[in-house]
């Protein structure tokens, strides 16, 4: 290799090394909040909806703005959006830690949100830009670095909360400002060459659709389905989610164009994202509270217990760059990843109240690679379709993508297994002829039960008796709920599988080319009248 081309190597990966730096935000943030917005909650005395508002309002911003800030990342410069990101985020996590009033507390997780939003998508989207040729081992790297860095990242974040809630969010803004220093350096700038009007009226509908839809899906767990608070927000996503799509459809100068998802490896792309991201959610809550509920593990056997999934990301991650690097066919990693995600929720869909830690290990690792077999794989669309002018926001779409199947896993998962358990928990009652005066002892067993509480004043034996039979039902409300998320996933494959087939057979009949897509959705090689498609 002479020296030109080793110094050319040597600044890309430093460049890649960077951007994975900055992507870390969307991942030591949420474990950081998790664990300390407990503390925050009672210190600044929230109510439960306050605390509930608290837990999630980080991801609302995210979801309102990463659209915003790739298309400002198109039209400014995606590194120079990206790093005001950081700077954002270094804020808001500051305005967070020391926040005197539920107000500015709230003020600061917003904040935070909107510069995690620019980082992460735009760091996404530089990609291409570093390693252009090699899209799929970048997009793997990307991800393998954020996995692995949330080895450490969450048991640091975890560490400094245990100082207090304000040094645990702290964490953020610290790896924020690692990541800005080493984005200075060496990292190209890019944007689009040409781009229309600012769309104000595509970019605000998607905002509040996204809002909408992912508030309303995070309130069914403990509303219900058919609660106002709910209802409102859903619809009203679902009204503005369709203005965006006609007026993305219609307008001449789109932020986002609808159209580049006539193309099918796209859009069974979206199919993928949602498949892999519902799994996660259902993996990490689900099967956390049932380790605690049902086994008594505690916060901290349950991150260890997950630990081996993570190390598995990391190993997907890296295995399916070095597929997709070698020409292997995205189909076939799909299809590998479709079945062992469905598989895996199968297998904990046979669950017992006596299953041994390796039981779940097992799937874990397994749906763990898988995932990153998918999101590797659906990754490189992601950066290697869209035109020039629309890299930025096509790259933050995917995270929209992701918080949106995330909420609906959680919402879901939720809703069935506890829909389950209390329709259970009643049955039981009802056969034991259990008096009403008498349910409300035994639900408070329950509770003390799970929480640790002292049971010293209740008969051991009734105790024993008690807490056997809502294991019994929590854990068949938790094998059915996984039988019906596989469904679902199975659902999401079966349309994945079909659309790339379709591009299998248009590739073959000419009609679609590796490549970027023109504005309009056709493949750009097809444009070129000099190319011959066959």
């Amino acid at each position: 290799m002479s020296t030109t081309s080793a110094t050319r190597q040597k600044g890309a990966t430093a460049a890649l090394v960077a951007l994975t730096a900055a992507s870390c935000l969307q991942v030591v943030d949420p474990t950081a909040n998790n664990i300390s917005v407990v503390g925050a909650s009672v210190d600044l005395e929230m109510s439960s909806s306050g605390r509930a508002f608290a837990a999630s309002v980080g991801t609302l911003a995210l979801a309102a703005f990463i659209l915003t800030t790739g298309a400002l990342g198109d039209r400014l410069g995606r590194r120079r959006v990206m790093l005001a990101g950081l700077l954002v985020a270094i804020l808001g996590g500051v305005i967070t830690a020391i926040a005197p009033t539920t107000a500015i507390f709230m003020l600061g997780r917003g904040i935070t949100g909107v510069g995690i939003a620019a980082s992460f998508g735009l760091s996404f989207a530089l990609l291409r830009e570093v390693m252009p040729d090699k899209i799929p081992k970048a997009v793997a790297f990307w991800l393998a670095g954020q996995t692995a860095a949330a080895l450490v990242l969450g048991v640091v974040a975890g560490w400094m909360a245990g100082f207090g809630w304000r040094f645990g969010y702290l964490a953020m803004p610290i790896v924020a400002a690692v990541a800005f220093l080493l984005c200075m350096r060496g990292l190209p700038e890019a944007k689009a060459d040409h781009v229309g009007r600012f769309d104000y009226v595509g970019l605000g509908s998607v905002a509040i659709a996204l809002i909408g839809l992912i508030y309303g899906l995070s309130n069914a767990a403990s509303f219900g389905w058919g609660s106002a608070q709910v209802l409102i927000p859903v619809i009203v996503g679902l009204v503005f989610l369709v203005l965006f799509i006609v007026w993305e459809g219609r307008v001449a100068d789109p932020a986002f164009p609808v159209k580049l998802f006539k193309d099918p490896e796209l859009a069974g792309s979206v199919a993928v994202g949602f498949s892999f991201n519902m799994w996660q959610a259902v993996v990490m809550i689900q099967l956390s509270m049932l380790w605690q509920y049902v086994y008594q593990y505690q916060p901290l056997q349950v991150s260890l217990g997950q630990l081996p999934m993570n190390i598995a990301m990391v190993i997907g991650a890296v295995i399916a760059g070095r597929l997709l690097s070698k020409g292997v066919p995205a189909w076939v990693n799909l299809l590998i990843g479709h079945v062992l995600l469905i598989g895996t929720m199968v297998v904990f869909g046979l669950s017992t109240t006596t299953s041994p830690y390796l039981f779940f290990a097992i799937p874990m690792i397994v749906g763990g690679f898988a995932r990153m077999l998918n999101e590797t794989t659906m990754g490189q669309y992601f950066v290697a379709k869209p035109p020039p002018a629309l890299t930025g926001a096509m790259a933050s779409s995917k995270t929209a993508i992701g918080q949106t199947s995330f909420a609906l896993g959680t919402a879901l998962s939720s809703t069935f297994l506890f829909g389950q358990y209390g329709r259970g928990i009643a049955e039981a009652f009802a056969e034991a002829n259990v008096e009403p005066a008498q349910q409300g002892q035994f639900t408070g067993m329950i509770q003390q039960y799970i929480s640790g509480g002292d049971l010293s004043g209740y008969d051991p034996q009734l105790v024993q008796q008690v807490v056997d039979e809502a294991s019994d039902v929590f854990v068949t409300a938790f094998d059915g709920t996984m039988f019906i998320i596989a469904g679902f996933l199975t659902v999401f494959a079966v349309i994945s599988t079909l659309l790339f087939a379709k591009a299998n057979r248009d590739r073959r009949a000419g009609r679609l080319v590796d490549g970027p897509l023109t504005i309009d959705g056709r493949p750009a090689a097809l444009e070129d009248p000099t190319t011959d498609p066959s």
